[in-house]
């Protein structure tokens, strides 16, 4: 199944890509309006490749152009110029310099990744074109919209229920139960005292040094933690384990902020004190329903989401030397997550004003 196809067209773009398929001066631009046409008809992207002679990938590219510029993001000149400069390539030689770098570079050099001159250099050994500059070529790619992204992974889940359990927490996501909440339950950590990596901004060059380390005394906690979607806020306690015993009293706290009468619905996953006997007894006294995810399916849990944030806002790019100081941090995010406080905790004053208040 595509996932990637042609949104509706207009009535002034059918027209157009009509005429473009018809051209038999540009056969660039008749290539491309038959794939966007093949492809609103519903033909398979690689089915369409075939039929072209392209890439899935660059059919796949066109068709992005498409949807996001229109029928000018895939028609082009016979020429490509670049400002005022003078005329470098025919416009198919410039489909083929970037379904080249689309291609897979395992099968085309050998290796695993492309880099700048090792594309340069594979242009030119292949005769695609006679001669070309890295940073010429990094603007072309730029401006195709060829860029160079971290590759994503994934992972199957190999519950036999995974369908029924995929479909009960989507049910739940999309309407809210009579007199009941919905609330996404993890746990965040283990927390070391460890220095953390992370992004700033350095104006001269020179970027925050942290430490390294290799040996770490100060133990671990545990942030034990639940997202309510009703009124997306944060909440949690630290812990130093996470047997079922404390998830047990962690879940008995939750409990208590909400009246006895309102059912709680938690998502939560299958780790183990989850799964407890006494937690799952104690649930069904306590007007407490678990929906748990597939096996490695966590990521139907919606609070994974707002764990990637508190670690970015919260942890990276620091050295917290006592688990006090890192928990503070936390929960000065928190308290702005969950708009307790204004973000600014300290006024800003501007070193014209300081001269100024220092003269006076």
């Amino acid at each position: 199944m595509n996932k990637v196809i042609v949104r509706p067209l207009r009535p002034h773009e059918k027209k157009r890509l009509l005429r473009m398929k018809r051209q038999r001066a540009n056969a660039v631009n008749s290539l491309h309006a038959r794939v966007v046409l093949l492809s609103r008809g519903r033909v398979a992207n690689q089915e369409i490749a075939g039929r072209v002679g392209y890439t899935s990938q660059w059919v796949r590219t066109l068709i992005h152009r498409f949807n996001d510029e229109g029928v000018d993001g895939i028609a082009w000149s016979s020429y490509w110029q670049v400002r005022d400069t003078p005329r470098k390539f025919l416009a198919d030689i410039r489909d083929e310099i970037a379904e080249v770098a689309l291609s897979s570079p395992k099968a085309l050099i050998g290796m695993n990744q492309w880099s700048l001159p090792k594309l340069r250099d594979y242009l030119v050994q292949q005769q695609i074109v006679p001669s070309i500059s890295v940073e010429w070529l990094r603007q072309f790619l730029h401006r195709t919209k060829v860029r160079l992204r971290r590759t994503k992974t994934w992972k199957e889940s190999t519950d036999p229920l995974f369908w029924r359990k995929y479909q009960a927490i989507r049910r739940l996501y999309r309407q809210r139960p009579t007199n009941g909440r919905r609330l996404c339950v993890d746990e965040f950590g283990p927390l070391n005292l460890q220095p953390r990596h992370g992004q700033c901004y350095a104006g001269d060059g020179r970027v925050k040094r942290l430490r390294a380390t290799y040996k770490r005394h100060g133990g671990v906690r545990h942030f034990l933690a639940f997202y309510d979607m009703e009124t997306d806020r944060l909440y949690g306690q630290f812990t130093r384990h996470k047997t079922w015993v404390e998830f047990l009293a962690f879940l008995k706290w939750v409990r208590r902020r909400y009246p006895r009468c309102q059912m709680l619905h938690m998502v939560l996953d299958n780790y183990g004190p989850h799964l407890k006997t006494e937690v799952r007894d104690w649930a069904a006294t306590h007007n407490v329903r678990f929906y748990f995810t597939p096996t490695e399916a966590s990521w139907l849990n919606r609070i994974e989401s707002h764990f990637t944030a508190l670690k970015k806002f919260a942890l990276d790019t620091s050295d917290h030397r006592s688990h006090e100081e890192q928990r503070q941090a936390i929960e000065d995010y928190l308290s702005w997550r969950n708009r307790k406080r204004l973000l600014a905790i300290q006024a800003w004053r501007p070193k014209r004003h300081r001269r100024k208040a220092q003269a006076a």
